[in-house]
């Protein structure tokens, strides 16, 4: 099993990433996974970087950071359970949009989309037919992935212990759990990429493989941008966000406070006050955290699915920056002779525990108090509340009175208009003349008076 490298970029993205720049079809890299594979790391730098990006004749579409999730949802017709959000549905659309008027390379990249069902990708490579679609697939390997899979699903309300969610991904049918068709659904490149790779050709199937801990810390950037073509010191780093796991503590406290809030929680509540502030400010904040490793007892299945992985991906064809070696667990931390080994995950660690809730109790507190200061601030808030919708309701009767007269003064100009486009267009004059016979007709109907009767009516 010889190692892949990427010294081979070059063959299959030198020329695609001009290409519109040559009058031919366009190329659209889709970044489609995997997630906690530096997905969010190179999200923003495509993010704060796309000004300069769009110099260079490449657009990242999406008019926020968030687009190209909600665009995810949309193609897949999904969202997280018991919840919605208004401005998914389109999002895709949008994005297609923009990527047909662009002329030049188009980047888009999210993880949610790795998911697709096969009726959804047909869909998008549909949508897409006017330019080279280039799938891409970060690859990280399971030693770390498992653990860090787990913590995101406990930051996304999720119970399952440690020993469960282990258990579930090594069942023979993957979806007998609910953990495990999520887990193998964004993490397994051979079944993603045989869904999204179903109709293209196998050199525009990238794999980019995670580096090992210690490696520099650009290199995944400079392995994505070998397929897409960039120059990967031409753009600014300095402003780059990661998405931090948690540590074991803070996933244990967090796991607690997911079972205690029970389904009480609105989706919306809990996305913005327990995941985005308490988890990923607060806890992911908190000085050397514990790190969760994948247990020595569940290294040797792993590295049995993982060679299964590299030979499939081999098998395949696919171009691959980086090396499939670079998939093979490594050794827990304390395998060594005379290392401590890591603790069980699913040991509770009950002081480190109530530390970290102790500094989610204090930051919540401050939250609110924040909170309440901005709501003080707000002219009119120290008002009894009572006096405050009295306010309201005169303020609405006097927003529904201007609406009512602005509507009035409009009408006029409305009739106005179609009168000069009968006047000036007869398929205009047709289509009103048409449109008063099915109103004639409507008014017969419930009436029983004759269509001449009704036009002597308003002509009168």
């Amino acid at each position: 099993m010889a190692p892949s490298t990427s010294g081979s970029a070059a063959h299959s993205t030198d020329g695609a990433a001009r290409s519109a720049a040559r009058g031919a079809r366009p190329t659209i890299f889709l970044h489609v996974g995997a997630a906690k594979s530096g997905t969010t790391y190179l999200q923003y730098m495509l993010w704060h970087n796309r000004d300069r990006l769009r110099e260079d004749g490449v657009l990242y579409p999406g008019g926020d950071v968030a687009a190209h999730v909600r665009a995810a949802f949309d193609l897949r017709r999904t969202f997280f359970r018991d919840a919605s959000d208004p401005r998914t549905p389109g999002t895709w659309r949008r994005l297609v949009d923009e990527a047909r008027d662009w002329n030049g390379t188009v980047i888009l990249s999210q993880e949610l989309f790795a998911p697709a069902a096969p009726e959804h990708v047909q869909r998008a490579m549909a949508d897409l037919d006017f330019a080279d679609v280039h799938v891409i697939f970060t690859a990280r390997d399971l030693g770390r992935q498992i653990p860090a899979h787990w913590q995101e699903d406990v930051k996304n309300r999720f119970t399952t212990g440690f020993g469960d969610f282990v258990t579930a991904l090594r069942h023979e049918d993957p979806d007998a759990y609910e953990t495990a068709r999520l887990f193998w659904g964004l993490q397994d490149p051979v079944a993603v990429l045989a869904r999204w790779g179903a109709d293209l050709p196998p050199e525009r199937v990238h794999v980019v493989t995670l580096p090992r801990p210690g490696a520099p810390r650009d290199l995944l950037w400079r392995r994505f941008c070998a397929v897409t073509g960039l120059d990967p010191d031409a753009y600014d780093q300095s402003l780059v966000f990661t998405n931090q796991s948690l540590g074991l503590a803070e996933t244990q406290f967090l796991r607690r406070l997911n079972a205690t809030l029970g389904d009480g929680f609105t989706w919306y509540a809990y996305n913005e006050d327990v995941k985005h502030f308490l988890a990923q400010q607060v806890l992911a904040a908190r000085p050397s955290p514990g790190r969760i490793e994948l247990p020595a007892e569940h290294v040797p299945w792993a590295t049995e699915r993982s060679i299964e992985t590299v030979e499939a991906l081999r098998a395949a064809g696919y171009h691959v920056v980086g090396d499939l070696y670079e998939l093979m667990p490594m050794a827990p931390s304390g395998s060594g002779s005379g290392a401590v080994p890591a603790l069980p995950p699913d040991e509770p660690r009950w002081a480190e525990m109530a530390d970290a809730g102790v500094d989610a109790v204090a930051a919540l507190l401050r939250r609110v108090l924040e909170t309440e200061g901005r709501a003080a601030a707000v002219p009119g808030a120290d008002a009894p509340v009572g006096d405050q919708v009295d306010l309201l309701r005169h303020d609405s009767a006097g927003l529904a009175e201007t609406t009512g007269r602005l509507v009035h003064d409009a009408a006029p100009l409305v009739r106005r208009a179609v009168r000069t486009a009968s006047d000036r267009y007869p398929a205009a004059r047709r289509l009103r003349g048409a449109y008063r016979k099915i109103q004639d007709r409507k008014i017969q109907d419930r009436t029983g008076r004759s269509a001449a009767e009704t036009s002597e009516t308003r002509t009168r």
